[in-house]
């Protein structure tokens, strides 16, 4: 790559500088050997001696600069948060996945067989040269700082070689995939990680997806339960975990070397953090609050299924072809939504928000599935506060595209998304001046809703958040 073409030219360099500046230690010497007195010698050999130790340092410090560059030549800002990104409208359908469910969270054990999928569809009827790096995060999802050689083994930078073109649908697509680790590059590090997609020839970041790679050290025991405070009882769920074995790799100080952060259904923007043990024993750590760690349960996620354009699926009003700035593709409309007022929870399977693609006809998804321009809609009075659809389809984001607006003549909001076929699951957000969100359903105890404990091991003395421990639990069976 041109990349490391212009690293090798660098390293020759040094290598003459080193050279050229070693004859010039040499001839000096002799010269101060033959005509200089004894007091100005040892002046000039100090001299001498702290530029070649000033030029190490730059040597070593160009190195590790030199690893960092490679990011930096990618456009990529890398001094911001690192979300789930597309960074272009002709990038859909960016999905992470495990290799043996696709409903997994995209989270793999440190040494192991486990393989994550990464895929993704360019809107276009030729194909280009993607690559593909990593990015080591801390556990807030900030970049960790540290050079790609501490945490990576094999090749930093690896093309995309797996691709087929979309055959017989009204959209024309190149769909692209890539597994990790493999033969080319493996990882040496736990913790948070960014996989970045970028254009190789113009060097310019396509997308972005987070995923983690812990280790099995800790014993975690998450329980889910009916909050402990009455007044909150029927809308919130609390979560109480417990940690043992944590003597296993020395933290003398859990209060400041562990970093706890709780998430609910794999949407990094429904966490909390900062948790402290509420008792530390010799073989395990509590932590059991009344309300300290307790989240809004929310409503089970609305649902949509599009794996068949010819029969209506799930939640569909119509489906037609239409000609949309000169291209024909299929339009979808869904059925009208209504806010949840109902004090009863009603029970129905979802995803926790997540989606498949998927076709029902005999055809496969990856190259042979259709894209529709789906438009949703939501009755409900005009209210003070932008709306959002939301969920994985908007990468957990709120994303100007997924904005609705408002229609006076039907009193409904109503929305688009240029969507994959397959089953959906997606809920209404409200956002407001500050740009905090909350969903526009009621909250009931008895929604299911998946959680994670992740646990960080961040001693004084470590340069990045190391990830010895997650612990799972749902709220299925609340009463």
């Amino acid at each position: 790559m041109k990349l490391r073409a212009k690293i090798k030219k660098y390293q020759y360099v040094l290598f003459f500088n080193q050279l050229i500046l070693s004859q010039v230690y040499i001839y000096l010497l002799n010269i101060i050997n033959n005509h200089i007195m004894q007091n100005l010698k040892k002046l000039l050999y100090i001299i001498i001696s702290l530029y070649f130790v000033v030029f190490k340092v730059q040597s070593q410090s160009f190195n590790i600069y030199d690893e960092k560059i490679k990011l930096k030549d990618h456009n990529y800002n890398l001094s911001q948060n690192q979300n789930n990104n597309n960074y272009y409208n002709y990038c859909k359908t960016v999905k992470i996945e495990n290799n043996i469910n696709e409903l997994l969270d995209p989270i793999i054990k440190l040494k192991s067989s486990e393989i994550l999928r990464v895929s993704f569809d360019i809107l276009s009827n030729e194909s280009h040269n993607y690559a593909y790096t990593f990015i080591h995060c801390d556990s807030e999802w900030d970049y960790s700082d540290i050079p790609q050689s501490e945490y990576l083994n094999g090749f930093y930078d690896n093309y995309i070689t797996n691709y087929t073109y979309s055959f017989n649908t009204l959209s024309s697509y190149c769909h692209y995939e890539f597994s990790f680790p493999n033969e080319n590059v493996n990882f040496t590090k736990s913790g948070n990680y960014i996989v970045l997609i970028y254009d190789d020839a113009n060097q310019i970041p396509i997308a972005t997806k987070r995923f983690i790679i812990h280790e099995d050290i800790l014993s975690i025991q998450v329980d889910v339960k009916q909050t402990s405070l009455a007044r909150d009882r029927e809308t919130k769920q609390e979560v109480d975990f417990y940690i043992t074995n944590h003597n296993a790799i020395g933290i003398t100080n859990p209060h400041n070397e562990l970093k706890i952060i709780i998430q609910k259904n794999d949407d990094w923007n429904d966490i909390i953090t900062n948790c402290k043990p509420s008792f530390i024993g010799k073989d395990i750590l509590e932590y059991d609050y009344q309300d300290e760690i307790s989240f809004l349960a929310g409503n089970e996620y609305r649902d949509f299924d599009i794996k068949s354009l010819r029969h209506y699926g799930k939640n569909i009003q119509s489906i037609e072809q239409q000609i949309i700035q000169d291209q024909k593709i299929y339009y979808v409309q869904l059925q009208q939504d209504l806010i949840s007022k109902s004090k009863e929870y009603e029970f129905k399977y979802d995803l926790n928000g997540k989606y498949v693609t998927s076709v029902s006809e005999n055809k496969n998804k990856n190259n042979e599935a259709e894209y529709a321009l789906v438009q949703f809609k939501l009755k409900t009075n005009k209210i003070d506060k932008d709306i959002f659809i939301y969920g994985e389809l908007t990468n957990w984001d709120v994303l100007p595209e997924a904005k609705m607006n408002y229609n006076d003549t039907n009193q409904e909001y109503y929305g688009f998304l240029f969507l994959k076929q397959g089953y959906y699951n997606y809920q209404f957000i409200q956002q407001d001046n500050n740009k905090s969100i909350s969903y526009l359903d009621l909250d009931y105890k008895e929604t299911r809703n998946q959680y994670s404990v992740y646990v960080y091991f961040s001693p004084i003395w470590s340069n990045y958040d190391r990830l010895i421990g997650i612990g799972k639990s749902t709220s299925n069976g609340l009463n």
